[in-house]
C-alpha cells in the first residue's frame, strides 16, 4: 500500500515512480516471452504502428504479461489510489513498450508532450470526436534504465492540475499535444525522466501530460504499461476531465 508521504507526491506531481514492485519471476518470465517473439523476428514496416500501440499484438491478452499489473503489490497500489473493488482488472490490452537505441549518426528526434485517448492515426483510436480516456496509466519497468536519453518515460510533472483548469474552461477537447502555451493559458513545466530498475512501476495520471525520450543508449528499453478505469468511467469521461480526483478514492479528504 502507499504512504501518506506518497500520496501527496502523486497528488503534487501527478506521478509515483515506487522501486522493486513486481516480483522477479514475474518480470523474467515477462521478458523471456518478449524476447522469443524478437527471436521470431517482426515486419520491420510495421515499426511505427508497433511504436503507436504496441509491439507484437499478439500477446497483448497473454497472462504472463498481465500477471505484470494483478500481481498483489502492484494491484495494491493502485487500489490504493483508485480505491478497492472499483478498478477494473484488465484481463488483456498490455501494451508493450520497447524502444530500439538510435543508430549511430542518425538525427535525435525529441517527441513534445501528449495524453493518451486522442486519434493520432496510427494508434488505433477511432477519430469520432470522442476521448478515449481512463483514470490511470500503470507502467512496470523490464528493464534497467540508468540514465537520461535511454528510451525513458518522460512526464511533465504537475501539468495534471493546469489541463484541469483547461478542461473546465474548455468543454470541447482538441487534441492537447497540438494546443500552443499561449492557448492553452500556462507555461509548461520542466519534463521529468523516469529512471529506475527491472521490477521498478510508474503510476501516472491519466491527465498528465508524458512522451519516451530518444534511446541513446546501447540496450533495448523494455516497458509494459496497461490503461486503467474504474467502473463506470464511460458515462462521466468529460466531469472526470474536469475534476482530476473524482475517481481516485484513495486520495479522499487530500485533494481538497
Amino acid at each position: 500500500m502507499l504512504s501518506d508521504v506518497q500520496k501527496e507526491e502523486f497528488i503534487e506531481k501527478g506521478f509515483l515512480h515506487v522501486p522493486s514492485v513486481v516480483p522477479t519471476l514475474l518480470t523474467q518470465r515477462a521478458r523471456r516471452v518478449i524476447n522469443g517473439a524478437i527471436g521470431e523476428g517482426f515486419d520491420a514496416d510495421s515499426l511505427r504502428l508497433y511504436q503507436a500501440r504496441s509491439f507484437f499484438p499478439e500477446l497483448r491478452d497473454d497472462p504472463r504479461l498481465l500477471r505484470l499489473a494483478t500481481n498483489t503489490p502492484t494491484w495494491g497500489l493502485v487500489t490504493s489510489l483508485l480505491g478497492k473493488r472499483r478498478v477494473i482488472r484488465p484481463k488483456g490490452g498490455a501494451q508493450i513498450a520497447l524502444r530500439f537505441p538510435v543508430p549511430e549518426g542518425t538525427a535525435t528526434t525529441r517527441h513534445g508532450w501528449h495524453m493518451d485517448g486522442y486519434p493520432s492515426g496510427v494508434n488505433g483510436v477511432p477519430d469520432d470526436g470522442a476521448v478515449r480516456s481512463f483514470n490511470l496509466l500503470l507502467g512496470v519497468m523490464l528493464s534497467d534504465v540508468c540514465s537520461r536519453d535511454s528510451g525513458n518515460l518522460t512526464v511533465w510533472p504537475g501539468m495534471h492540475h493546469e489541463l484541469e483548469q483547461y478542461y473546465r474552461s474548455n468543454p470541447v477537447f482538441p487534441s492537447p499535444d497540438t494546443l500552443t502555451t499561449e492557448q492553452l493559458g500556462f507555461t509548461l513545466p520542466t519534463p521529468h525522466q523516469v529512471m529506475g530498475k527491472c521490477g521498478d512501476v510508474v503510476l501516472v495520471h491519466y491527465q498528465l501530460g508524458h512522451t519516451v525520450s530518444p534511446n541513446l543508449s546501447g540496450d533495448i528499453r523494455y516497458m509494459c504499461f496497461f490503461r486503467l478505469s474504474v467502473r463506470g468511467l464511460e458515462g462521466r469521461r468529460v466531469e472526470s476531465m474536469q475534476n482530476i480526483w473524482r475517481d481516485y478514492h484513495g486520495l479522499n479528504g487530500r485533494t481538497h
